[in-house]
């Protein structure tokens, strides 16, 4: 998602009431307001709001949405309130209403008996914003919005430059902005887990974890006294009673450490984090009173060979050209990286067999992600620089860049891997022997491992879409030179399962190259992961990369180019990658000239 910069102009609060079986859902769920005044700058109507995920509105499956209210600094006449169905980026319009505005919030009530949450579905809602001349001239807008810029908390839904969907708003923290649900089918008394944090995925015996549950009042009514629990494996549970006032809609952390004995065996543990105690009587629930995080303790590891960086561009996005830039000095700068360009649909250099990557990463583009690994507290695994790539030098992106480099290359290894290849020229046949060793962790962390192998080439000319900074407009590059682009898996795309014997492994791979390719440009990458027949949103945080290694094909001149035609003392020529060529149809450009004494050299046909 892409996004955009907004101007605060004044502070202001109001606060308003809430009816009984009513209660507001979003980034903001009280009356507060610390901003207003926000404009756009530019006069024009544009679709706002919020996108609520499916994780934030499943406790309120089977609750029905009923309307949405919002808050403005002053009235923006009669305007439409909206609610589409935005799952995988798909918008399908739910219900929309308009109604006349007023300063304050406001209150839109759709037509009909409102809209049941499933709690699979990703919600987003808002309202239609007008922006007049008359606010352009007092530089003054009609927008509210609360507390600090928060990821899906502020959107813009529409073309603007690179295709419809959701553009990413900052500047005024949170919009104002929620939807309005009845909850009367909700129990009285209720208390939901909604996220446990437990670090990175890594940890070793005898430390800590500093975890943390994320919770919130479901229920109807308030509660004054609840008990949470948490259970490494299965250890007996530690308890935690609380006699604190938990309002209706209100959410409470409640933040505890873990000590991790030093017996602790190698390979994945869990943490469990449970809710079990109401009002003094235990409760008996089904769904969302309990959440699990998955671990993996080590003893031993083995030394990085390079950072495995997956890179998610589209030919579309001017963004691309910008991350391109730094992505480059990042490889020039770094040779511990392992760099991979791969392309959405539709694009020229788009691989099908890459697809899937884009399915389960992309939420943007470009994103990319540094061995496949969620860094804890992030929305997604995917990273973007979208929002300083048009404010920043590409040398400040690319120090970012590096940081990141740095903490992932000294995450532990569980596997080896040492690249072994030959080229022949004259055929085009790459042949690729891979060996390595493996630790005891691997197999207990990840069950089997998988080798994945694939090819990439630089200096690939394909169009690109490019912001020009002196014409401040965006344009197509025919030639532009993208590097480090997929050109094939040389494995299958999700790794080839490895046979371990004695803690060491061999795969060997034999392919020829298409004559279009450059193989002077070419590099192998391989990497090593957990084993599986299918990388999904379920299994895709056990998918990060143990290890990856790349290195050039060793490329020399065709060689081996020897004369058939001795009857006669007419020389022969071949192609520079030693494909035998017609005389009578050479075109221009440099061949290789073999004569009949066996001397050869190269000269330029200019007919």
């Amino acid at each position: 998602m892409k996004k955009i910069i907004f101007t605060i102009i004044s502070v202001m609060a109001v606060v308003s009431a809430m009816a009984d079986n009513t209660r507001y859902l979003g980034y903001t769920v009280t009356d507060d307001i610390d901003v207003n005044g926000g404009a756009f700058g530019q006069a024009g109507t544009y679709s706002i709001g919020a996108l609520l995920p499916s994780q934030m509105l499943a406790p309120y499956q089977g609750c029905r949405i009923i309307g949405v209210r919002f808050a403005l600094s002053k009235s923006i006449g009669r305007t439409r309130a909206f609610m589409y169905d935005a799952t995988n980026n798909m918008f399908t319009e739910i219900s929309a209403q308009k109604q006349r505005t007023y300063e304050g919030w406001n209150s839109v009530i759709f037509n009909g008996d409102g809209y049941v949450i499933t709690g699979t579905e990703d919600i987003f809602f808002g309202f239609d914003y007008v922006e007049t001349e008359e606010m352009v001239a007092a530089e003054e807008g009609a927008l509210c919005g609360v507390g600090n810029d928060t990821n899906g908390a502020f959107y813009l839904f529409g073309n603007y430059g690179q295709g419809e969907g959701l553009y990413s708003i900052s500047g005024i923290g949170r919009l104002c902005v929620q939807l309005i649900v009845d909850v009367s089918s909700l129990p009285l008394k209720d208390i939901d887990l909604t996220d446990l944090g437990t670090g990175h995925k890594y940890k070793e015996p005898d430390t800590d974890i500093d975890a943390y549950v994320l919770y919130n009042n479901t229920g109807r009514d308030t509660i004054f006294q609840y008990r949470l629990a948490y259970q490494l494996d299965d250890n007996e549970p530690v308890y935690k009673d609380f006699a604190d006032t938990l309002l209706c809609a209100e959410e409470e952390m409640w933040e505890f450490t873990v000590h991790l004995p030093a017996d602790i065996p190698i390979g994945m543990h869990t943490l469990k984090a449970f809710f079990c105690h109401d009002e003094g009587e235990i409760i008996e629930k089904i769904k969302n009173d309990t959440l699990q995080a998955s671990f993996a303790i080590y003893r031993n590891q083995m030394q990085r060979h390079q950072v495995y960086v997956e890179v998610y561009s589209n030919q579309q996005s001017p963004y691309t050209s910008m991350l391109d830039k730094a992505l480059n000095q990042l490889v020039a700068e770094n040779p511990n990286v392992a760099l991979v360009n791969t392309f959405a649909y539709g694009n020229p250099l788009f691989l099908q067999e890459a697809d899937y990557l884009h399915l389960l990463y992309a939420y943007d583009y470009p994103t990319f992600t540094f061995n496949r690994a969620h860094y804890p507290g992030e929305p997604y695994i995917a990273y973007d620089m979208n929002y300083y790539l048009p404010q920043i030098p590409a040398s400040f992106i690319t120090g970012i860049l590096s940081d990141m480099l740095v903490q992932d290359y000294a995450n532990p290894a569980f596997a080896s891997i040492e690249l072994s290849p030959t080229y022949d020229a004259n055929s085009r046949e790459l042949k690729i022997n891979i060996t390595g060793e493996t630790l005891a962790e691997a197999e207990a962390i990840y069950g089997d491992i998988a080798l994945t192998v694939l090819l990439t080439e630089d200096g690939v000319k394909s169009p690109q879409s490019v912001y020009n900074e002196i014409t401040q407009r965006t344009t197509t590059q025919k030639d532009y030179v993208h590097n480090q682009v997929l050109r094939q898996f040389v494995s299958a795309p999700v790794g080839d399962p490895l046979t371990i014997e004695e803690g060491t492994y061999q795969a060997d791979y034999t392919l020829t190259l298409p004559e279009e390719w450059n193989p002077e440009n070419m590099h192998i990458v391989a990497f090593i992961t957990k084993a599986a027949e299918e990388v999904t949103d379920d299994n895709v945080l056990d998918m990060d990369i143990t290890n990856a290694n790349s290195c050039a094909i060793p490329f020399s001149e065709p060689t081996g180019i020897r004369s058939t035609n001795t009857a006669d003392q007419e020389p022969e020529y071949f192609s520079l990658d030693g494909m035998r060529l017609d005389r009578k149809s050479l075109r221009p450009g440099i061949v290789i000239m073999r004569n009949a004494d066996g001397t050869a050299r190269k000269v330029r046909v200019s007919r």
